[in-house]
């Protein structure tokens, strides 16, 4: 994008069916991993073909999602009514909100990287290829693996695009940061909810399944 409008230079082929896609990584561990393998290929391209000078200027220095604590408190109260519960949440915003970012943990980040955002070929399950850069930002890069944590009690997706990103950047990244940064998104969707119905859809889920995507990212962190 520039002043002068968007140039879009090629659409994503593929087929793109997020809640499919989740419930069949749910049930077959070796989709998730072929997900992952070239998901953590793509992030590796991404994060070191784009320098800060490329983003300087344009791109913001943090991503759009979850909402500051402020919103996400004003809301949950809204939302559910278990006053521990709450209190456990907003200690883990606290901590999201105080985590420290170094300069070599930036990058060009998507922002919002998920099965939502993937096209994927329609016979062979490939990923083509990644779109819906609306809130990318020079932001850290442990924001793009976010979305590869499940309720689901394993961490394969994560774990196979990691095997391939971490080689091919030449570093280590902070597992126990990406499972704090799934649980603030989780609790940011969950206050989102104010105002919704529990049996209503926000999102793409119901309050039963926001509630335990928030419980399983809560009993993953440290």
């Amino acid at each position: 994008m520039s002043n002068s409008g968007f140039d879009l230079r090629r659409m994503v082929p593929g087929r793109c069916d997020p809640w499919g896609l989740y419930r069949r990584c749910q049930a077959d561990s070796g989709l998730a991993q072929k997900i992952g393998r070239s998901i953590g290929q793509i992030l590796a391209e991404q994060h070191t073909q784009i320098v800060e000078t490329d983003a300087a200027g344009w791109l913001p220095q943090q991503e759009p999602w979850p909402e500051a604590g402020t919103w996400i408190r004003e809301r949950l109260p809204r939302v559910v009514a278990d006053h521990g519960l709450i209190r456990g949440l907003g200690e883990v915003i606290d901590r999201y909100e105080g985590m420290p970012v170094a300069a070599r943990d930036r990058a060009l980040v998507h922002g919002d990287l998920g099965l939502h955002n993937l096209a994927l070929d329609p016979e062979t399950d490939a990923v083509n290829g990644v779109f819906d850069y609306d809130g990318a930002a020079w932001a850290d890069r442990h924001h793009d693996f976010r979305y590869l944590l499940f309720d689901v009690g394993r961490e394969d997706m994560l774990d196979a695009a990691l095997e391939v990103y971490e080689p091919a950047v030449g570093r280590h990244l902070d597992r126990d940061r990406i499972r704090l940064y799934n649980a603030a998104c989780a609790i940011g969707y969950l206050a989102c909810r104010s105002g919704v119905a529990p049996d209503q859809k926000s999102c793409g889920r119901t309050l039963a399944e926001d509630l335990r995507w928030v419980r399983t990212a809560l009993a993953k962190l440290k």
